[in-house]
C-alpha cells in the first residue's frame, strides 16, 4: 500500500500548479513567544488513512479560515464541520481530506482571512537593492553654547567610533528655526561643528536646532535630538509673543526674557479689544517661571472672554521701580551746637536745632567715657527740650566723657510721619569732677567708725569685768569655805566615809530658846520615818548633840562624802525680868 501511493505520487502532476501560486511560506511558531491565542489553542489529528480533523477556540468578532499545506507547496481550505457529541461551545472543528498520510508527510495548519489571502495569492515580491535602503546612524551630543559677539557655536559627535572609516566619508546637514516655527533654515556641515554668526539670528528668542549624518552610500540618517537656546535680549526689540488658543474665548500668552533684563524691565501685556478704544492692562499679574537653568524668566498670562479675529496686543516695556512716600520717609539732618557746662555738680548738656527744619522734631542723646564707646548711655529727649541734664555722681569720677545729639521726626497729627533718625552731632567732650562724699558714704564711714569703738570697748572691758566677777564670788561667804571644812581638808588623817545624818527641831519654852539638830537622815527612809514625828514633839538639849566627827565611821574606800551642809544649834538663854 504504501508502495502504491509513492507511485502515484511521482506519476500524477503537482497539485500546486492547478491550485495557483502561493507566495507566502510557512513559518513554524510553536517555539515563538509571539503566538495568536487561537493558534496556540489550534489541535489536529488524522485517522492515518482518508482525513485531518482539526479544532480550536475561535476569537470573537473575527471570521479565520483554516489551511492545511502539505509537503509538495499545496494549500487547502479545511472545511467546517460541527460534531454534536464533541463540539463545546466556542470551539470550531474542520476537516481536511487527503489521502497523503504516512511517514514524512507533515501538515502546516495556519490561519487566513481576506487580507492574508490577497497578499499571498497576487502580490508581487520584486528584489530590492540595498544602497536605496541603506541609511547612517544619527549623530548625538548636539550642543549649543555662546561665543563672542553673540554668536553661537553648534557641536555634536560621529555616530561611529573614531576608529572607523566611515568617519571620511561622512557628512552632515544642520537645521535650525525659531521655536514655534514651521519651516527649518539647512545648512550643509562637513564638520562636527558649525558656528552660526549673530546675524543669522533674532535677539531675544529661543532657537532649536538638528542635525543628520549621511554615509559616503544610502541615505540621510534620521534627526538628531534638538537642542534648543536662548539668544540675548536686545533693549530696542521686544521679545516675542507667543499664545495658545485654550477654548472659543480663551487665550493663553506668554513671553521670555534674559534674568539680567527682568531685573530692570517688565513687559506689560496690553489688549485693545476694539479699534477705536485705548490699550489697556489685561494682565496684572503674570505668573513667572524659570528655565532648569535658570538664565531665563518666563512670563504667562490667561486671557477671557476675548474675540481672537479682533483682539490687538502689545507688550509695553516698564522699569522695575519701588516706590516711596516721601512723609514716611525722612531723615532730619543733625543737630549744631552741642555744649556741655557744670552747674552745681549737674553737668548740662545743650544744643541748638537743625537750620530749617520741615517738621517737629525729638532727640537722643549719648554719653560714654572716650576710652569705652560701648559702654554708652542713651537718653530720649522729649519734643520741644533742646537741654538735659547728666548728674555728676553718675559718672566715674576724673574720666574724659564724649556726649552726641541726634534728631528724629515727631510724629504728625492725621497721617503720621515716619523716617529715621539723623546721623550723630559732632561729640562734646568734658572731664568730671572728683568724687565728693555723699551723705550715703558719710553715713557708712560713721558707721563703721562706731562699730570698730564698740569692738575695742568690748575688748577692753570684758577681761576687767570677768576678773571683778571672780573676786566677786571670792567674796561671798560659804560654807565651803569655813573653818572646819578647812581644817578637815587640812587633815593627815586616812581618809574616810562620813555618813551623813540630819536632824533639825526647835524647842521654844518661855525662859529660853533652843535651836538644836537630833540625828537624822537628810533623806529619810522607812526605818526613820517612824521616829519623826516623835522628834518633831521633843527636842534634846544642844549639849548633847554629837560631834560630825562622831559620826564619821572608818571605811576602807579612799574617798568622802558630803552631801550638804551641817547646822550646829547654838543655846541661848532668856531671862525674864
Amino acid at each position: 500500500m504504501a508502495l502504491l501511493q509513492v507511485l502515484m505520487l511521482l506519476v500524477l502532476p503537482n497539485p500546486a500548479l492547478l491550485s495557483g501560486p502561493d507566495r507566502c511560506g510557512v513559518h513554524d511558531s510553536s517555539s515563538s513567544n509571539g503566538m495568536s491565542p487561537w493558534l496556540q489553542s489550534l489541535q489536529c489529528h488524522n485517522d492515518y488513512k482518508t482525513h485531518v480533523d482539526c479544532k480550536w477556540k475561535a476569537p470573537t468578532n473575527t471570521t479565520l479560515q483554516v489551511w492545511l499545506k502539505e509537503n509538495n507547496g499545496r494549500s487547502e481550505p479545511c472545511v467546517h464541520f460541527k460534531d454534536e457529541k464533541t463540539t463545546k461551545d466556542g470551539v470550531v472543528q474542520c476537516r481536511y481530506k487527503t489521502s497523503t498520510l504516512g511517514i514524512g508527510i507533515n501538515h502546516a495548519v495556519f490561519f487566513m482571512n481576506n487580507q492574508t489571502t490577497s497578499l499571498c495569492s497576487s502580490s508581487k515580491h520584486s528584489s530590492l537593492d540595498l544602497v536605496q535602503h541603506l541609511r547612517a546612524r544619527p549623530p548625538g551630543g548636539l550642543t549649543a553654547s555662546e561665543e563672542s559677539e553673540g554668536s553661537y557655536r553648534l557641536r555634536w559627535s560621529s555616530p561611529y567610533p573614531p576608529s572607523s572609516s566611515l568617519n571620511q566619508n561622512l557628512s552632515y546637514q544642520l537645521s535650525f528655526r525659531t521655536q514655534g516655527e514651521d519651516g527649518w533654515t539647512t545648512e550643509a556641515v562637513a564638520d562636527t561643528s558649525a558656528r552660526l554668526e549673530r546675524q543669522k539670528l533674532l535677539p531675544g528668542r529661543r532657537y532649536e536646532a538638528r542635525v543628520r549624518a549621511r554615509a559616503g552610500v544610502g541615505r540621510w540618517s534620521k534627526w538628531s535630538p534638538v537642542a534648543s537656546w536662548k539668544t540675548g535680549d536686545d533693549l530696542g526689540q521686544v521679545p516675542s509673543l507667543d499664545c495658545v488658543l485654550d477654548g472659543e474665548k480663551e487665550v493663553t500668552c506668554s513671553w521670555e526674557v534674559s534674568r539680567e533684563l527682568a531685573y530692570l524691565v517688565t513687559y506689560q501685556l496690553k489688549c485693545q479689544r476694539d479699534p477705536t478704544a485705548q490699550f489697556e492692562d489685561c494682565c496684572v499679574n503674570p505668573a513667572v517661571s524659570s528655565d532648569p537653568r535658570g538664565t531665563e524668566v518666563r512670563y504667562s498670562c490667561p486671557l477671557t472672554d476675548v474675540d481672537p479675529e479682533r483682539l490687538q496686543l502689545k507688550l509695553q516695556p516698564a522699569h522695575n521701580a519701588k516706590t516711596f512716600q516721601s512723609h514716611k520717609h525722612i531723615r532730619p539732618n543733625s543737630p549744631v551746637q552741642v555744649k556741655v557746662r557744670e552747674n552745681n555738680g549737674v553737668w548740662v548738656v545743650e544744643w541748638s536745632p537743625p537750620a530749617e527744619a520741615a517738621t517737629k522734631l525729638l532727640y537722643q542723646v549719648r554719653y560714654h567715657q572716650a576710652s569705652d564707646q560701648g559702654s554708652s548711655v542713651q537718653l530720649d529727649i522729649p519734643e520741644g527740650s533742646t537741654w538735659v541734664n547728666i548728674l555728676g555722681t553718675s559718672l566715674v569720677p576724673l574720666q574724659d566723657y564724649e556726649v552726641e545729639v541726634r534728631s528724629l521726626v515727631a510724629p504728625g497729627a492725621g497721617s503720621k510721619y515716619e523716617g529715621i533718625p539723623s546721623e550723630w552731632s559732632e561729640p562734646a567732650n568734658w572731664t568730671s569732677n572728683k568724687a565728693a562724699w555723699s551723705v550715703s558714704k558719710l553715713i557708712y564711714f560713721f558707721c563703721g567708725v562706731i562699730a570698730v569703738a564698740l569692738f575695742l570697748t568690748l575688748y577692753h572691758t570684758v577681761p576687767v569685768c570677768r576678773k571683778e566677777v571672780v573676786m566677786w564670788v571670792d567674796s561671798v561667804p560659804s560654807p565651803g569655805k569655813s573653818k572646819i571644812l578647812s581644817e578637815i581638808k587640812s587633815s593627815s588623817s586616812p581618809t574616810l566615809m562620813q555618813s551623813e545624818k540630819m536632824s533639825i527641831c526647835s524647842v521654844q519654852n518661855l525662859d529660853r530658846v533652843s535651836t538644836c539638830s537630833s540625828e537624822a537622815l537628810l533623806w529619810p527612809n522607812k526605818s526613820t520615818e517612824t521616829t519623826r514625828a516623835d522628834q518633831s514633839r521633843s527636842c534634846w538639849n544642844c549639849d548633847n548633840l554629837p560631834s560630825p566627827l562622831d559620826n564619821v565611821h572608818g571605811s576602807d574606800t579612799s574617798s568622802m562624802s558630803f552631801s550638804g551642809p551641817y547646822i550646829f544649834c547654838q543655846v541661848s538663854y532668856f531671862h525674864k525680868k
